[in-house]
């Protein structure tokens, strides 16, 4: 049995969002602030209880929240309405139990199972923040921020202190099994029962590494020292003959130390005692120490790093925090998987890591996420079913797009797409894409705007021609203009972007195009006064798509037909394409002519150059990319950037 899905309603951005939940390892990334922090809190507020506070209840829902109240209060509505029509706080998870078979012992899964028909697999269980008040009670609560000497008068600013500072005590969570094949038939369950079905550890991204070489409850040291508390019986095999051998040793010690240190202290306060007291007939002063060297043990203990040789060794904030992290982590996920024996394989073991790149360098980034599994399989023989959120492109690249679960934002609240559909649906492309993740450090889960460019020179120059728009006023007078925003800027050629234009609309995220006009005459390159059409893969799939073609259609597309593309026919959805256009009578075939086309006395061009002239003979365009940059900083930028990156300014990112 396995988690397969969750679903969470009216939870901060969580308006109405469903997770699918992979069989061990579930990825969700996305930009800041997209509700990845809040899906594990909301996870870790239902299974231990705590109940939802008014801050968790969206904003974007709280007018209609008090709408209702006021009408209820007003007597527009019954009470029995008004518990109908709150919307609430929930949490739905859905089991799926078709893999196990029939003599199978469901264990903590049973109580849920409420449906009699042989052939569901599926159990649901819903955690809902209900209306508690009876309605003589809840009138009473309410009545003095909305009656004023028994007229009908709301107070706004009372009525939401009371209801703010109140909510919990209008709210309660209750814990329901849902039958599968009736929605209305439920029973309540207890947190108890959720508990023993969803065994779940959280760790934070705030971890405390212990650098000072302190002790405190999360330093790596206390996670060591706390083996002495564990029962042999609960150690695992290949550490509880040592254990067993440490305690030994201490124990002895503790004997040893405990006479010898009586014996000497009564001595001494024998010899020390004056004024006749306590004399021979009367029992005599003596001292009792209780010494316990396994508390210096746990209270002391402290990693260190040595050479494995000689006596020589450097305390534990000497080593890096990168390692110092992957170790906490290591022994948390160990001591998870020593509670969860308890309960056997008949339960679900959630396990909740926020952020593990902390502090690490990439390739560790990378080993972690390919080895994470294996090392879960190693320490526990329960399959653990693990959440990761994450912002690292390294992490996200090494994960199967199976795995991998994207936050999208918008102003209706959070939504987490799954990226194994768009596989499925896309499934000619996605060899491509996975190769290209996998090779390239690929920002565009974190991104809020993505640029694709042709090659290097784009590359190297779009952050300076940004910046260029900007100073120049290209970007107009609003707050956040686009060198301020989070975009993404991805090398990928002409010859293979239009293989991320699908993924870019899959996930909703506005996506700039610059390319190339490579116009060409019977398969050679040749000046556009002089091409019949582009051999840019990127510009025929777009010129495809804006003629109603087929994909695989290999009509010949005019160069004139392209070249004639008005600004809106060069926009599709959230995405937009540009390329070379004319400028001062020439067109450039490639971003550097365009570039010397506009610059012509930096490149000594006469004013009735022609397209022979702006030819780029150059071998090296990274060359000429600096050279620019470097030699002529007040350079002109050639419109089709410039019009591309004003579109893309301009673009919202929440709609």
């Amino acid at each position: 049995m396995q988690l397969s899905k969750i679903r969470i309603k009216n939870y901060r951005l969580l308006i109405d969002a469903e997770l699918d939940v992979d069989a061990k390892t579930t990825l969700i990334v996305g930009r800041n602030n997209t509700a990845k922090t809040s899906c594990f809190e909301c996870l870790a507020t239902v299974l231990t209880g705590r109940g939802f506070s008014y801050d968790d209840y969206p904003l974007q829902k709280r007018d209609e929240l008090y709408s209702k109240i006021m009408q209820f209060m007003e007597k527009k509505i019954n009470y029995e309405e008004l518990y109908e029509q709150l919307e609430k706080i929930s949490l739905e998870f859905l089991v799926d139990y078709s893999l196990d078979k029939p003599e199978d012992n469901l264990g903590a899964l049973s109580p849920f199972i409420i449906d009699v028909d042989e052939n569901t697999a599926v159990a649901i269980i819903r955690a809902e923040n209900r209306l508690i008040m009876d309605e003589k009670s809840l009138w009473k609560f309410l009545e003095n921020g909305y009656y004023k000497d028994g007229v009908f008068a709301p107070d706004d600013e009372e009525v939401h202190d009371i209801i703010s500072s109140g909510f919990n005590k209008m709210f309660e969570m209750s814990i329901y099994a849902i039958n599968p094949n009736s929605k209305t038939d439920v029973q309540i369950k207890s947190h108890k029962e959720l508990n023993e079905l969803f065994p779940f550890y959280v760790i934070p991204a705030e971890r405390t590494l212990g650098e000072d070489g302190s002790q405190n409850g999360n330093s790596l040291g206390k996670l060591i020292s706390n083996y002495f508390d564990i029962s042999e019986d609960e150690l695992d095999a290949t550490v509880a003959g040592e254990v067993k051998k440490l305690r030994e040793i201490v124990g002895k010690a503790n004997k040893d130390v405990q006479k010898r240190s009586d014996n000497l202290l009564s001595a001494i306060i024998s010899k020390a005692v004056g004024f006749g007291y306590p004399n021979g007939e009367e029992l005599q002063l003596g001292v009792t120490t209780k010494l316990k060297i396994d508390d210096q043990i746990k209270n002391q203990s402290i990693l260190s790093y040595s050479l494995g040789k000689d006596m020589e060794s450097l305390p534990s904030k000497y080593n890096g925090l990168g390692y110092k992290n992957l170790i906490k982590m290591e022994f948390m996920l160990a001591a998870f998987a020593r509670d969860i024996e308890k309960y056997g394989t008949t339960c679900i073991p959630l396990l909740l890591i926020e952020e593990p790149e902390s502090h690490m360098h990439p390739q560790m980034q990378h080993t972690f996420a390919e080895y994470l599994e294996k090392f879960l399989a190693t320490i526990s023989n329960v399959s653990i079913q693990t959440f990761l959120t994450s912002h690292s492109a390294h992490i996200a690249n090494t994960m199967d797009f199976s795995k991998i679960r994207y936050a999208q934002k918008s102003k209706f609240g959070v939504v987490y797409k799954n990226l194994n559909v768009f596989a499925q649906n896309n499934a000619e492309s996605m060899d491509f894409i996975k190769k290209y993740l996998t090779l390239s450090r690929c920002d565009l889960f974190f991104a809020d705007k993505i640029i694709f460019v042709e090659g290097a020179s784009e590359r190297i120059l779009l952050p300076d021609m940004i910046d260029k728009c900007d100073k120049n006023g290209e970007f107009g007078s609003q707050i956040c203009r686009l060198p301020a925003q989070y975009y993404a800027l991805i090398e990928i050629g002409g010859a293979y972007a239009y293989k991320f234009i699908p993924f870019a609309d899959f996930l909703d995220i506005p996506c700039l195009i610059l390319t190339d006009l490579d116009s060409v005459l019977n398969k050679k390159s040749v000046p556009v006064s002089q091409g019949e059409t582009t051999s840019n893969a990127t510009i025929k799939w777009w010129m495809r798509k804006h003629m109603g073609l087929q994909e695989s259609d290999k009509v010949k597309i005019k160069l004139t037909d392209i070249t004639s593309l008005s600004l809106k026919d060069k926009t599709r959805g959230k995405c937009h394409i540009e390329f070379q256009t004319e400028e001062n009578g020439l067109c450039g075939h490639s971003l550097e002519e365009a570039i010397r086309n506009v610059n012509r006395i930096y490149y000594n061009l006469e004013a009735n150059s022609t397209e022979e002239n702006l030819e780029f003979k150059e071998k090296c365009k990274t060359d000429f990319a600096l050279n620019l940059i470097c030699d002529n900083p007040n350079y002109i930028i050639p419109d089709y950037i410039k019009s591309g990156l004003i579109w893309l300014n301009n673009q919202k990112v929440f709609e």
